[in-house]
């Protein structure tokens, strides 16, 4: 590999839309985690609405269990988008300047194999484990 100044036309940034796709997913999942938070709101003034110890109770309360459990995934999701997406694009953006068109293609075309192997072992990984499987 080579560590050469960068050519004018290696050095363009990703595309704009290609940018855009990790912000749009940081501003969905931010609605989803208002509507998660009203919901959960919602959820907790019920559980005082109904009767110590009656059904409708324990129902409403399970709710408020389940709320928080996807609100705190969904924070975890959102911490984990929000730290990768500005080091990742300056990680590709670096990586992109200091290798020839060649040597990126050739990197990109690895980089989705691995991809592609990787969605393939999720997919077969459950399958795999079936009944007839041995751990």
């Amino acid at each position: 590999m080579r560590h050469a100044l960068a050519r004018p036309e290696q050095s363009q940034s990703p595309s704009p839309q290609a940018s855009r796709k990790p912000e749009r997913e940081i501003e969905s999942l931010q609605q989803q985690r208002a509507d998660l938070v009203r919901a959960l709101a919602a959820a907790e003034a019920s559980v005082r609405t109904f009767p110590i110890g009656s059904l409708q109770q324990t129902n409403a309360r399970a709710r408020v269990t389940r709320l928080q459990r996807e609100l705190r995934r969904l924070k975890a999701a959102l911490d984990t988008s929000k730290r990768h997406q500005d080091v990742g694009d300056f990680l590709i953006e670096m990586f992109r300047e200091r290798v020839s068109r060649n040597e990126w293609q050739c990197i990109v075309a690895e980089a989705r194999r691995r991809h592609d192997s990787k969605a393939a072992e999720r997919q077969i990984g459950p399958l795999a484990a079936g009944p007839g499987a041995q751990s």
